[in-house]
């Protein structure tokens, strides 16, 4: 990953945090959902932007979202190693609407494009 992108993405992964402490979910649902789409294609990344996923579900006792991160959680590592060039960037969230998992943020695409 380029030193840039994971720049961003530990910015995200802080607002995220911050906006925890705070108690403002949806903000930090939004900068895990960013700091995810910044990771996909690398392994510890990917791999962090689930477990801080997981994290805030299990803060949130959101056990739907709990029960849909286990497995990405798990996976993130192996499964980006072998096919994370080919994926198609998404949210990461476990059940968001169609055009919030697949609808990529402009400054997230130009970074990703660089």
């Amino acid at each position: 990953m380029k030193a840039i992108i994971w720049q961003h993405f530990e910015l995200e992964l802080a607002r995220a945090k911050s906006a925890m402490l705070e108690q403002d979910f949806e903000a930090a649902w939004t900068a895990l959902q960013r700091a995810h789409r910044l990771g996909q294609r690398d392994a510890i990344a990917h791999t962090i932007a689930h477990w801080e996923m997981l994290t805030l579900a299990w803060r949130q006792r959101d056990f739907k979202e709990i029960r849909g991160q286990i497995i990405p959680t798990l996976l993130a590592f192996p499964l980006t190693l072998l096919f994370g060039q080919l994926r198609q960037l998404r949210g990461g969230k476990a059940n968001p609407n169609y055009a919030e998992n697949h609808s990529i943020p402009k400054d997230i695409r130009q970074l990703l494009e660089q």
